[in-house]
């Protein structure tokens, strides 16, 4: 057993707004998703935001890194570089994703050392503590005072007299940590100045690859 029902034909009015809702609809999604992703064209921002802009880059560009992988610049000389990639070449091969960074690393011949010093600075006062480091030598350092002092980290190289590289310079800090490597061969340490009318007494440690640690 079968029932017919006849359905009423849609009217004029209503074709003309269906259809212009489809076309609105085709045109937003070609204006936020298929122009930026086929073609990098990216009126509104939107296809950026999500991620469609680098589908049209990385197939314009086949050599390109990909988004999820960033890029990266060989780090060093040119000299440095190419010593690099020869001797990378000879022990592994080529290796497409590999980039190069010679200066992150500088080999040391002295042997690791771990250091400490504590010193007290009367009111007004002032001192330093240095180690003398080749250049390219690296170290690990932590330093903490009892109240706020001055403080200029700095380096000076073998024989100039009144004249030094500053690294990091506070007019009032208490504590300090971080890494450091010697831009270049000499003494590289720290100077404290207590500003205050009390004595303040500083603790630091270091480890690393410094010959000594000193008060001049």
């Amino acid at each position: 057993m079968s029932i017919t029902t006849n359905q009423p034909l849609p009217t004029t009015a209503r074709l003309l707004k269906s259809t212009a809702l489809a076309v609105a609809v085709a045109g937003t999604l070609l204006v936020t998703a298929v122009l930026p992703a086929e073609y990098g064209i990216d009126p509104t921002g939107i296809g950026r935001m999500l991620g469609l802009s680098a589908l049209a880059d990385s197939e314009s560009s086949p050599q390109s890194t990909p988004a999820s992988i960033p890029v990266r610049t060989p780090a060093g000389s040119q000299d440095d570089v190419a010593l690099l990639s020869q001797k990378a070449s000879e022990a592994f091969g080529e290796s497409k994703g590999q980039s190069l960074a010679p200066n992150a690393v500088s080999l040391a011949d002295g042997e690791l050392r771990q250091d400490a010093m504590t010193v007290t600075l009367a009111p007004g006062k002032g001192t330093e503590v240095k180690s003398h480091m080749a250049a390219g030598a690296g170290m690990l350092f932590r330093w903490n005072a009892t109240g706020d002092l001055a403080v200029d980290m700095h380096g000076e190289r073998p024989d100039v007299k009144g004249a030094w590289t500053s690294y990091s310079v506070e007019a009032a800090q208490r504590e300090a940590r971080g890494t450091f490597t010697a831009p270049f061969e000499g003494t590289h340490g720290w100077y404290w100045q207590n500003r205050s009318d009390k004595p303040v007494t500083v603790s630091i440690e270091i480890v690393g690859y410094q010959s000594d640690i000193y008060q001049p």
